[in-house]
Parts: C-alpha cells; sequence; structure tokens
C-alpha cells in the first residue's frame, strides 16, 4: 500500500476554484503509511460509525479523515518492480462517488490479489468542486468555469500515464469504473476531449450521464435539478453567503471556510450541485448525451449495468423529503416540465395516496434515474460499434439490518471489495463468497483483455440492442430481457425535447436520440 501520495497541489487558498497545479517537488524520501484528506463534503451522520467498524478491520483506516487539501490518490500493487521478473499488471482506478471516498478502500486489497493494479482517487466535489460564476470564468484563460472536480480526476490519471510503471501498473491498460455519481463521472471523463488517451476501458455502474442534461455556463436550459444557468447558481451561493457584487468577490469567495460554502448549498434547494458538471465550452464542449447520442464519446470497451432495487435506499434524498402522493406528484411536473409526459409516467407508475407512493416513487425511480440511465449508455456504445457488457445486479441483502432493501443502490460494490460492513451485513455466506469470486473475477478479467469472460465463469455476452438482453447477476447468473425497458421510451422523449430546447447554435441530435 502507498498512501496519500500527491498528485496535485492542495486546492486551498487562492487555489480553491481553479484547476488543479502541479505538486511542489521533495527531496527525501516520503511515507506513504497514512491517507490522504477526503475533499470536503457535507457531513453524512452515519460516517462515525462506519468509520469506527473499518479503523478496526481495514488498516490504516484511522487515518482517514475530510480536509480541503485533499487531491492525493491511493495504490495497492503486488508487483513492485525489484520483487518481478514478468509484464506490468493491468491498472484498475477507481471513481468515488458522493459519501463513497472512505467505502471502497477496503477493495484494494481485493483486486490487488487478482493481479490488479488498484488505484483510488480523491477529486472536489459539490460546490468547491463544479461551482461556475462570472468572476471565475472571467479569472479562467479558457473563459470556463464549474469542472474542477473533473479536471482533478484528469490530473490524476495524468500522474497514472507518468508514474504508474514505478508500481508495477501497465499505463497502456487503465481502466477507470465508479459507481453512482463515481460512474457519472466516469462517463463525463468519456465525453472530455481533455481526457482522450488517459484510459483505455470503462465500468460504469448505476449512473452514466448520456440522459441528463447538465447546467450550461452562460445558456439558460431546464437542467436536472432547475432552471437556468451553472453561472446563477454560483451566484446564488455568492448571495447566501452574505457577499455583494465587486471587484474583491473571488477574494471574498476564497475566505469562507469549506464548511461555510458546504451548508449554504445544503440549506438551498435552488443552489444544486447534484449533476456534478457544467457544459462550459472548455473541458466539456457540449451536453454528454448529444456526444453519446453522436457516437463522439471515447471509443472503448465498457461495463455497464444497475440493480434491482435502487430506489429503496435514495427516496428521501432524493426527493429531499418523505414521499407522500402530492410530493411525488411534483416531482414529475418539475422534472419532466411537460404536464403532458408527468402524467403518463404517473398513469406507469401510479398510486393513489399516501401510504403507497413510496412504492411507485422507488419503481419510477429504478427505472428513471438508474435502469435507464446505464440502458442509454448501452445503447448509444453498442450502436456506435463499441463493445459492450450489460449486467442487472439482483442479489439481494439477506441481513436484517437492511430488510426490505432488495438489491440496493451501491449493494454491488460490498462484492468488489469483499468487505460487508459486519455490524450490519454479518459473517459473510458461502454463496456471498462465491459472488465476490464471480464479480471481481468479472471487472478484474476486464482490466487485464477488455473482455470480461474468463474461465469458471459463466458466459456473458457482448451486448446487443436488437435482442436488449442483459446479464442478471443474482442468486442465479443467467440472461433475461432487459427489465422493464419497454417503459424507457418515455423517459428518452422526455431528454430529446429538453435538448431542442437549449438555446446553443449547433445544438443538434444524433440518430439514437431521434429515435
Amino acid at each position: 500500500m502507498f498512501l496519500g501520495i500527491p498528485f496535485a497541489a492542495p486546492p486551498i487558498g487562492e487555489r480553491r476554484w481553479k484547476p488543479p497545479q502541479p505538486v511542489e517537488k521533495w527531496q527525501v524520501t516520503r511515507k506513504a503509511n497514512r491517507y490522504g484528506g477526503d475533499c470536503f463534503e457535507a457531513e453524512d451522520p452515519h460516517s462515525d460509525d462506519l468509520t469506527k467498524e473499518m479503523v478496526q478491520t481495514v488498516d490504516p483506516y484511522f487515518t482517514y479523515r475530510h480536509d480541503e487539501d485533499c487531491l492525493y490518490l491511493n495504490v495497492w500493487t503486488t508487483n513492485l518492480p525489484q520483487d518481478h521478473s514478468g509484464g506490468e499488471l493491468p491498472v484498475m482506478v477507481w471513481i468515488h462517488g458522493s459519501g463513497q471516498a472512505a467505502q471502497f478502500l477496503s477493495a484494494g486489497p481485493t483486486l490487488a490479489r487478482k493481479g490488479i493494479v488498484f488505484v483510488s482517487i480523491n477529486y472536489r466535489t459539490g460546490p468547491l468542486g463544479f461551482m461556475a460564476h462570472p468572476a471565475l470564468t472571467a479569472e479562467s484563460q479558457h473563459h470556463a468555469s464549474g469542472n474542477y472536480g473533473i479536471l482533478d480526476l484528469i490530473a490524476a490519471l495524468e500522474w497514472i500515464q507518468r508514474n504508474i510503471s514505478k508500481f508495477g501498473g501497465d499505463p497502456a491498460r487503465v481502466t477507470i469504473f465508479g459507481e453512482s455519481s463515481g460512474g457519472m463521472m466516469v462517463c463525463f471523463l468519456m465525453s472530455s476531449p481533455l481526457a482522450q488517451g488517459l484510459f483505455q476501458q470503462a465500468i460504469m455502474e448505476s449512473l452514466g450521464c448520456a440522459d441528463t442534461i447538465s447546467p450550461e455556463l452562460k445558456a439558460s436550459s431546464n437542467y436536472e435539478g432547475g432552471v437556468g444557468t451553472a453561472e446563477e447558481i454560483g451566484l446564488r451561493l455568492m448571495r447566501d453567503l452574505g457577499i455583494a457584487p465587486g471587484p474583491d468577490v473571488l477574494a471574498k469567495l476564497r475566505a469562507k471556510s469549506p464548511k461555510e460554502i458546504t451548508d449554504v448549498a445544503d440549506h438551498d434547494g435552488s443552489i444544486n450541485f447534484d449533476i456534478e458538471s457544467v457544459i462550459d465550452g472548455w473541458v466539456l464542449p457540449e451536453q454528454p448525451a448529444t456526444i453519446f447520442a453522436r457516437g463522439q464519446q471515447a471509443k472503448l470497451p465498457v461495463i455497464v449495468g444497475s440493480n434491482a432495487d435502487e430506489g429503496t435506499t435514495v427516496v428521501e434524498e432524493t426527493l429531499h423529503a418523505s414521499p407522500t402522493l402530492a410530493s411525488y406528484k411534483a416531482f414529475l411536473k418539475s422534472e419532466f416540465v411537460s404536464d403532458a409526459t408527468a402524467d403518463e409516467i404517473f398513469r406507469l407508475y401510479p398510486a393513489t395516496s399516501d401510504a403507497d407512493a413510496r412504492a411507485a416513487f422507488i419503481a419510477f425511480d429504478t427505472d428513471y434515474e438508474f435502469g435507464n440511465s446505464v440502458h442509454v449508455i448501452a445503447t448509444d456504445m453498442a450502436d456506435g460499434g463499441q463493445k459492450t457488457w450489460f449486467y442487472y445486479f439482483s442479489y439481494p441483502a439477506r441481513a436484517k439490518f437492511y430488510e426490505g432493501l432488495g438489491a440496493f443502490h451501491g449493494i454491488e460494490l460490498k462484492f468488489l471489495s469483499g468487505w460487508f460492513y459486519p455490524s450490519r451485513w454479518g459473517k459473510p455466506s458461502a454463496e456471498d463468497k462465491k459472488l465476490v469470486d464471480l464479480m471481481t473475477g468479472y471487472w478484474t478479467n476486464f482490466a487485464r483483455t477488455g473482455d470480461p469472460n474468463g474461465p469458471n465463469l459463466p458466459h456473458w455476452p457482448v451486448y446487443d440492442p436488437k435482442v436488449d438482453m442483459v446479464l442478471e447477476i443474482g442468486h442465479e447468473v443467467k440472461l433475461r430481457p432487459t427489465p422493464h425497458s419497454d417503459r424507457f421510451p418515455v423517459f428518452v422523449r422526455s431528454l430529446n425535447s429538453r435538448l431542442k430546447s437549449i438555446s446553443r447554435s449547433g445544438q443538434e441530435l444524433g440518430p439514437t436520440q431521434q429515435k
């Protein structure tokens, strides 16, 4: 383990809301036995319990902490150059989702022992990673602002290209993978011309970006979660912090503490960084939905998929409240703009009272936010001639703590890391361990060869949109028709309608979007 390696200078003070800057060189041997700070974000009420338990099992997790000084990465390897005479190993780079930076560190030893050099990287999230603002745009030589977190990921991947061979890794065999908003980050990197050539394969778990609308820097749009421009979100944050417009606005913004900034963003629903990206003309030149539909994204093999019961654990987070019939209907009206579309979706996922609104919203959100998201990616990639492996994870949580949650959002990570949060899950069963071997086998084979198939694994065919079959990974591992894909066209039509309304010159839909 090599922990807490800086890949960029601390993004603090004058470097806040700037692209990552080079690391100051050091002359003496640097100790790499402590994690660097995890990038600052809103506090998770469950993080203390998780930390206490991981300290006991994931050494040296006790060094973990949150800090604005956070641009560090960690490397696990069994293949140090002085210890081997063979070739370089494939590299897997983990991109965490919101609130996840700590929760997958246990995968390092598990995947490294499968013949992988495993790297986990930090990047700025939320308002510290994705705030656009007119003054930041004016300050930038690229006339762009807001994608600092994506630039952090690019800087980390560039570090890997320069240095990973020192750890026994092959810079020509890099697979990036992430879950939830981490999967979305993988998708954004596939959409960015600045990231081209820095990785050769990609895995997106539970989310992509080809079904979403990111806020545009200066052009008003109905983006996911709001209406207006990215710069307007930054102006609202400035207002809520009590900062008046003027020539010293950036100095005043950079003088605020990270907690002040994240607290304001958490308490004002109009300050929305849920889709952590900005269409800025530089990092992201166009909407990723348009880029993927035209086949202009990175041309490489992908694994993509989602879980059977994604919505069970994200209801309150998505609605920002407990579900009621009124809040469910209000969400549909807000999300889909068109009353006719909202009504059509409500008929597909009906509810008659507050008592059944929760189940209806879970069914809707599992299909809309997750199932459709990865289905669009799989279809766009396959239509563009790229090899795509499509999965549907249905193995339910069996522990009492998770009763009623099924195959919830993020559950598959337990089977990729081999760490099950013992106080909640209990001791892994023989079936659990068998599924760990299967999942890690597919994922590491893919990193090794660009194909997940290998000895002692059920055959996983390349996805074909014409037959629309997906590999179900659960108590059984088998091909089946993609669940609920007959409901996805209404979501795609809504996306296309919103894309057409964006007032950008030259914005045209590709053939997939015109279906």
